[in-house]
């Protein structure tokens, strides 16, 4: 799907100085041997790939393959460095991102970095992991089973699953870690023969970014962080956070569509109790559309892919109209539909968000503990809720993580601008303000307010927030404080 319009695939760390593996020891020199690759028509990209170890305690041992590309600057006699990139997840891959960004980047920028775009390790072309899993994004990443027995069938589900990607890529798990990444970051850096780089990240990208800037702070140059998450709630308290901010983003689409006069209730909780009755109506009596089934469960986490981003309120609302009345027909709502149907398998995407995501952070390993959450949360917020702190593969990933997560210190990064939407839904905007705080004085926040989008940065197309961000990247220097962009 296209990047601004529908972010699924997303969904979607510490001790600086006692790290077992080495964070700032200089990489060996590791030259890319560039060739043609496929971007988008038009757009200068070229691919190489790069050995890296796959345990960085154990530099001489086994080596994996990362890929990356470039786009290099458009004026040589402007250029000020490389831009390492990332679109987000965890389990995004970020080949083709470079191509997406000279689509989209103002010339300011273009002129002056080289676009480095890369696959993290276990995705896409870095050696993709796979669980073996069947079916699509949305039937297997947030699954639950229905009635009084449901929990168990859920808990069930995720120890096989976890069992059944050990099984699959057990040796590697433990390494396809962010701190990982950020070292294969930083091994590109110098490959490519930068004494610094300066970096943008989207959504999980935020999270990559900041941990880079920890490990490796004199070599983080101009640093963005596009829709933030907070380093200290990673994993699953992000997660959990979903729930109370889709609650709330759904009764702003129920007000939109009531001024909007769609035909589903003349008041937003009307609009709210039709979705709330179609749910398991679904669940009853699917809809296909094409290959692709419309079940109660399996709308919920494409509703909450939707809420990404308030331009796609009609879409969402004629998909739901739609789907009420047991069949898509109207354009709008067959075109989301096929955007949904045509996200690649969850194999690709939710297997190596599972490797990062567990073995990040340690997780509860209680069962009971997800069920009291998942029943309490539901009960608060009734649509997401119960899904998002539902019992998940990660309470039954076997092992523990080889190093413990990364803290974000005040003082440690050179200077690192933080960009937030205040109704984002993906990364809440109490990530953005606790990486914030976390900062401290090295750190800005450009707020753009009362909007929903997720992903700002030349792409929600406020002028305010474009120009900040310009800015820094063109000039180098921090605004001198926050910044708060009207929508």
């Amino acid at each position: 799907m296209p990047h601004r319009r529908f972010p699924l695939a997303a969904a979607a760390v510490a001790l600086l100085a006692t790290t077992a593996a080495p964070a700032t020891a200089e990489p060996a020199p590791n030259r890319p041997q560039w060739t043609d690759c496929d971007g988008k028509p038009g757009t200068p990209q070229e691919c190489a790939t790069l050995d890296v170890p796959l345990d960085y305690r154990n530099p001489g041992g086994r080596k994996i393959q990362i890929a990356i590309s470039r786009i290099k600057a458009a004026e040589a006699a402007k250029r000020h460095g490389i831009l390492l990139t990332n679109p987000g997840g965890p389990g995004g891959a970020g080949l083709d991102l470079p191509s997406d960004l000279h689509s989209r980047l103002p010339k300011d920028v273009l002129d002056r970095f080289d676009l480095i775009g890369m696959d993290p390790r276990g995705i896409g072309q870095s050696g993709q992991v796979e669980c073996g899993q069947t079916g699509s994004l949305f039937e297997v990443t947030w699954p639950r089973h229905p009635g009084k027995h449901g929990f168990a069938a859920d808990a069930r589900a995720a120890a096989d699953l976890a069992r059944q990607c050990h099984q699959r890529f057990g040796d590697r798990a433990p390494f396809l870690t962010t701190r990982n990444v950020a070292r294969d970051l930083d091994v590109v850096r110098a490959a490519l023969g930068e004494r610094t780089a300066s970096y943008f990240g989207t959504s999980y990208g935020t999270y990559l970014g900041a941990v880079y800037t920890q490990l490796f702070p004199d070599r983080a140059d101009r640093v963005v962080l596009d829709s933030a998450v907070d380093p200290a709630s990673a994993w699953r308290p992000s997660f959990r956070n979903w729930g109370p901010v889709n609650e709330q983003a759904l009764s702003e689409w129920a007000d939109w569509t009531v001024r909007n006069g769609a035909p589903l209730g003349q008041t937003a909780e009307r609009v709210r109790a039709r979705l709330d009755a179609l749910l398991p109506e679904l669940d009853r009596h699917p809809v296909r559309h094409g290959s692709f089934t419309f079940t109660g469960e399996v709308l919920r986490p494409v509703v909450r892919g939707v809420l990404y981003d308030e331009r796609d309120n009609p879409a969402l609302t004629a998909l739901i109209s739609d789907l009420d009345r047991g069949e898509l027909r109207d354009p709008a709502a067959i075109a989301l539909a096929d955007q949904v149907a045509a996200l690649p398998p969850a194999d690709q995407l939710f297997s190596s968000h599972l490797a990062v995501a567990c073995d990040d952070a340690e997780w509860p390993r209680d069962p009971a503990r997800y069920a009291v959450d998942s029943a309490l949360d539901g009960h608060r917020y009734p649509f997401f809720g119960a899904a998002a702190s539902n019992i998940h593969p990660c309470a039954f990933w076997p092992g523990k993580p080889i190093e413990p997560p990364t803290q974000v210190v005040p003082g440690r990064a050179k200077s690192v601008l933080v960009v937030q939407a205040s109704g984002d839904t993906a990364t809440p905007l109490a990530g953005a303000k606790g990486l914030r705080r976390a900062l401290g004085e090295q750190g800005r926040l450009v707020l753009l307010e009362n909007t929903r989008v997720h992903g700002v940065y030349a792409n929600s197309g406020n002028a305010c927030v474009d120009a900040e961000v310009t800015g820094y990247l063109v000039g180098g220097t921090l605004p001198a404080k926050d910044v708060s962009c009207q929508k």
